[in-house]
Order: structure tokens, then sequence, then C-alpha cells
């Protein structure tokens, strides 16, 4: 990288950092300024929804889609006593049968394939409502997955896996799996996972850490699967390994984050979906056309803005 290039890029996370904080319009919150991913589902625009970080896009597929009327339960002054408000805000949803949505082909990076983390690590944070009343008795049923459950591939998967919470991290060598015994049902959670391949998997769920594993010796030496689905698992498009859900936001870091940037995250987004009105969130979220394309061809930044067309490729691995 020249020196003017890097003096380029610095200026232009300053103008991000600087919007982020003005009422004169919103790129990214700052406790997201540094992830490498970030969906937010706030709009569509035909079947695409934007990552605000790089310009990519999500596709909607069979009837997903963003509901702009989602009711949320929010606390208001109180403390530990607080009084429950509902308010008005945006989310994307899979609910429809056979619905669910292909974030992106991610084949050659840190998230299909955990070893290439130049940083040695990766996070996921999802803003999610589960309920298990949509689910089929004995269903298995996956959440996120960039490929980490197959054998054939390597990444991360999150899943409903024998009436329990899983969540597995895959390179070519090496696992780490968790088990969640339970997340609260038809409730908006936002569960961080952060993952150190010399260290552990750490679940946090609501700002506070949980739980967290170590790893286990494994084999993954093919590399076949490599988008990134939400919903359902990445190899295969069967109806009964889909998690019918809602989902509020979306976003990944090639890194390890700490406690404290988790809790950053989770108040980050309570912010600026639960404390806006409509309006104004709009507003905020409109994306100067000049700042996209920056941001759109930064370096480390190789996905280019998906198409329905690219739908059709990105399946033939299945």
């Amino acid at each position: 990288m020249t020196g003017g290039l890097l003096v380029i890029l610095l200026a232009q996370c300053s103008l991000i950092a600087i919007e982020a904080r003005s009422d004169k319009g919103l790129l990214v919150n700052d406790a997201f300024l540094d992830a490498a991913h970030y969906w937010p589902f706030d709009n569509q625009h035909g079947p695409l929804s934007m990552d605000i970080i790089t310009g990519h896009n999500a596709i909607f597929m069979d009837g997903a889609e963003v509901s702009t009327n989602e009711t949320y339960s929010i606390c208001g002054e109180g403390g530990a006593n607080c009084v429950q408000k509902s308010m008005k805000g945006s989310c994307a949803t899979t609910q429809k049968k056979g619905s669910y949505i292909i974030a992106g082909n991610f084949k050659g990076t840190c998230f299909c394939d955990p070893g290439k983390c130049i940083l040695g690590g990766m996070s996921i944070s999802i803003w999610v409502k589960l309920d298990e009343s949509l689910l089929q008795k004995d269903q298995d049923a996956y959440i996120l997955s960039s490929g980490g459950q197959s054998k054939k591939s390597r990444g991360f998967a999150f899943l409903y896996f024998h009436g329990t919470y899983v969540f597995i991290i895959s390179t070519k060598d090496k696992q780490w799996k968790m088990t969640i015994p339970a997340i609260p049902n038809n409730k908006w959670v936002n569960a961080v996972f952060t993952w150190d391949k010399h260290e552990e998997l750490v679940y946090y769920m609501n700002g506070e850490r949980k739980q967290s594993v170590g790893g286990k010796k494994t084999s993954r030496p093919d590399l076949k699967y490599a988008i990134l689905t939400i919903s359902r698992p990445n190899n295969a498009l069967s109806e009964q390994f889909m998690y019918p859900l809602k989902v509020m936001s979306l976003a990944l870091w090639d890194k390890a984050l700490n406690a404290k940037q988790v809790k950053n995250i989770y108040t980050a987004i309570k912010g600026m979906k639960m404390t806006e009105k409509a309006e104004e969130k709009k507003k905020k979220y409109v994306i100067p056309s000049k700042a996209a394309k920056q941001i759109a061809h930064a370096p480390n930044k190789k996905h280019n803005i998906a198409k329905p067309k690219d739908v059709k490729n990105m399946l033939k691995t299945l």
C-alpha cells in the first residue's frame, strides 16, 4: 500500500467517524467502524439489501423481505424496574415458508476459511428474534451458515440442533463447537460470537459474556461451499433445515472483539434501532453516493455488489 493511498483511506475513515456522530448523515455507528461487513436491514431495493461498509448486497430469496413495521419492546426509564414501551422499527424476515437470505459468496476470505483470518480471529454479531413454535417437532434448522457444519467446507454455523442451539467454527484442522442450552424465545436478542484461533470461542448475549469453549482437532480438507446464508445451511436448499426468523442486523469482523467492544455493539444497535423515530432513522441511513463508491472500492473489500443474476452462480456450489 502506498503512502498516498494510506492517507486517503485514513481521511475517509475520519470523515465516516464525523458523520457517524452528526445529524447530517449516518454511514455506520462508531461501534461498527472497523467491521468488515454490516447489514442493518433497514430497507431493500428489489431483492437486495446493502452492506453499508462495502456496498455488497445481501439477496432476499423466495419471499424474504424487509419489514418496516416491526414492534420492539424496550425499557424506558426506571432501571431494573423499567417500564416496557413499544416502538416501531425495521428488520428482515424469513418467516414466509421457504424464504432465506444470501449475504454473498465469501470464497477465499476469512469468513468461509477462518484459517485465513489475518488477525487470527473473527467476530459475528446478529440481532435476531427466534420463535421455536415455527419449527416442526425434532426439526434441525439453521440461523447462519458459511460452511462450518459440513465436512466438505470450513467457516461457521449457528443452528438449532436436537432441541438446543449450537455454534461451530471450523478450520482446516480444528473445530470449536459450543452448545447453548437456550435462547429467549420470540424475543429480540443480540448474540455475539468472538473467536481467536489461539484461544477460545466466546459467546455473548445482550452484551454479557455467557460461556466459552476450546477447540479440538478435526479434518476439513475441502472448501466446496463458500456462500454465507441466513435462515438455511449454505450447502442445502431443503425447507426442513430452514429456521424462519427475523433479523435486525448482521455484522462481521475479521478479528476477535473484546468484551468492551461487544458491549458497545449491543448499546449501539439499541440506540440506532430502538430509540429513533422511523423518519429520522431513514434519513440517517442515506449514504452519499460519493462516499458509497469510496467504501465499495476500499482495499480488502473484494466482493463486487451482488446482482440477482449472481444467485444462479452462487447456487451452483450446492
